[in-house]
């Protein structure tokens, strides 16, 4: 069966164990180990190979007999095999950021290219880039000659890749760049997966440019790397159904809809049915403010709601793989959609307006329930990405 495992120096967020079930039968370690440990657990007999990550994708390169021609252009090894009495040393993230660029239908050839960071990962994309075709590539970094504070330089970049944390979680909601200022934008590539959308994926995708998460790049190079563990040729089929089921399982699922429409009742079901953990974001709300919704509506006004609404939905939504029921007015902010985006599908739950059960809710006193509708209906329908009829009997 075989006994591998992912190198790395914090490991408590990675998905690979997950990922790497789904393309074969054998044993999947995450082993978290200070730098000083690194040649001891690379040569001990009781791994048949292994994953590495950050930091140790340069420093590996030393403790394997051979390197691929591909890790050494880059000067990163995430893959070693055991064969033969020698460890053999990979680069598996080049393929899978190829295979991210194709899937999502990108293309360097001919194209100025833009860099964010400076790292390993960036010399990998830096590679692919080369390889491709691209007819420029700029590498921005902090302190170097093309930095943030000079980017205007090259606002004519037509692909920008991030390679850095900035944006990944838990540090969500942020970019190093603005995509307006880059008029001739084609193709935006982030390499985080966690939030599955960064703000820069997000800004980029509301202009209507072609962008991507990482989450595509990570299934890939780990397939690639499961057919060098296990000497097999994987069908590529198989890298689109992972996608689609490690998609699945870390995606929040976000109720959106007029109160009483049944978005509590129905986010229950689907966390039972899932077995996800279920979050009502009123209820944290009054948790939080020790009093309930129309409370706080009396006492303290819609705006001071509506400010600890989005502070809850900012927190709720960097976690993965729940199930979350949103207040009746989460769309009026803008602000929410990014929020809510970034990590999860959104659901809009309809019901007829005479159907709904407004006892208890804080529906305005001034306008009724057809008015705040046909205000919000329109924010429903682009903020979904799929609805639930549910004008069935609760019971």
């Amino acid at each position: 069966m075989g006994k591998y495992g992912l190198l790395g120096a914090h490991l408590e967020y990675s998905y690979s164990p997950e990922i790497h079930s789904k393309f074969g039968d054998y044993q999947y370690d995450l082993i978290e180990i200070p730098e000083e440990k690194l040649k001891e657990v690379v040569n001990s007999p009781e791994y048949d190979g292994f994953n590495v990550t950050i930091p140790y994708k340069r420093s590996v390169i030393t403790l394997c007999d051979e390197v691929s021609s591909e890790a050494l252009r880059i000067g990163a090894v995430n893959t070693i095999v055991k064969e033969n009495g020698l460890k053999k040393g990979y680069n598996t993230d080049y393929f899978g950021f190829c295979y991210m660029l194709k899937r999502n239908n990108i293309e360097l050839k001919g194209k100025k290219c833009m860099v964010l960071g400076n790292g390993g990962a960036s010399a990998m994309v830096q590679t692919v880039m080369r390889d491709q075709g691209a007819s420029e590539i700029v590498v921005v970094s902090r302190h170097g000659e093309d930095n943030y504070d000079n980017l205007d330089r090259h606002f004519d970049s037509e692909i920008i890749v991030n390679a850095t944390p900035v944006g990944m979680y838990p540090n969500n909601g942020v970019s190093l760049v603005n995509v307006d200022d880059f008029p001739n934008l084609s193709g935006a590539v982030d390499l985080i997966y966690n939030p599955n959308k960064t703000k820069f994926i997000l800004d980029a995708t509301t202009r209507g440019i072609p962008a991507c998460g990482g989450l595509s790049m990570l299934v890939a190079q780990a397939e690639k790397s499961s057919e060098l563990f296990q000497h097999r040729v994987i069908d590529d089929e198989e890298i689109d159904a992972a996608i689609y089921d490690i998609r699945s399982e870390l995606l929040n699922v976000v109720l959106i809809g007029m109160p009483g429409a049944g978005k509590t009742f129905l986010g229950r079901r689907i966390a039972e049915r899932e077995h996800r953990k279920f979050i009502d974001l009123d209820d944290l709300i009054v948790e939080r403010e020790g009093m309930s919704i129309p409370e706080i509506f009396r006492t303290k006004g819609e705006d001071y709601f509506r400010n600890v609404e989005t502070e809850v939905l900012r927190e709720t939504c960097k976690m993965s793989g729940v199930v979350i029921a949103c207040g009746g007015g989460i769309v009026k902010r803008k602000q929410n959609y990014n929020l809510a985006k970034q990590n999860s599908r959104i659901i809009w739950v309809k019901r007829d307006l005479d159907k709904l059960d407004t006892e208890g809710r804080p529906i305005s006193q001034t306008k009724s329930v057809e008015e705040i509708y046909e205000a919000r209906k329109d924010l429903y329908e682009a903020w979904s990405d799929y609805f639930i009829d549910n004008n069935q009997d609760f019971n």
